[in-house]
């Protein structure tokens, strides 16, 4: 397997939170790790986010991208993806989602583009980007 491990981490929830985000050189290795993971069918797709639980809490998100699809909007729909499970995990079950996950909310806004700076910063140091 030819892949790039990128480990990110947010305390935008009050908690330290990870992520691990892999850069496939290959799509068929990228759709075959996740399909590993769970076996779901992502044959189709360009990437995907993944996590583990413990206790209905997210414990790790993972998001796997292709070398060939590392366009700001997959990043940043992924991220999207890993902010989303990491946020919601965090919230009591009596609290409707709903309600909360609204462009109202701050920590989301910011917990989402903590991490999508993180990790595209550290693309543009491991050379997938040209710094402008």
């Amino acid at each position: 397997m030819s892949a790039k491990l990128i480990r990110l981490s947010t305390r935008r929830t009050g908690e330290r939170r990870w992520v691990r985000v892999y850069v496939y050189d290959e799509l068929n290795e990228m759709r075959e790790a996740s399909t590993r993971f769970n076996g779901n069918d992502n044959s189709d797709a360009a990437a995907v986010t993944q996590a583990y639980y413990s206790a209905g809490r997210v414990t790790l998100v993972i998001i796997r991208l292709w070398r060939g699809a590392l366009s700001a909007e997959v990043v940043g729909h992924e991220v999207h993806h890993a902010a989303t499970a990491i946020y919601g995990s965090t919230l009591p079950k009596k609290i409707r989602t709903d309600l909360i996950l609204t462009h109202y909310n701050e920590v989301y806004a910011h917990l989402h583009s903590d991490l999508e700076a993180k990790l595209v910063d550290r693309l543009y140091d491991l050379g997938y980007y040209d710094r402008k």
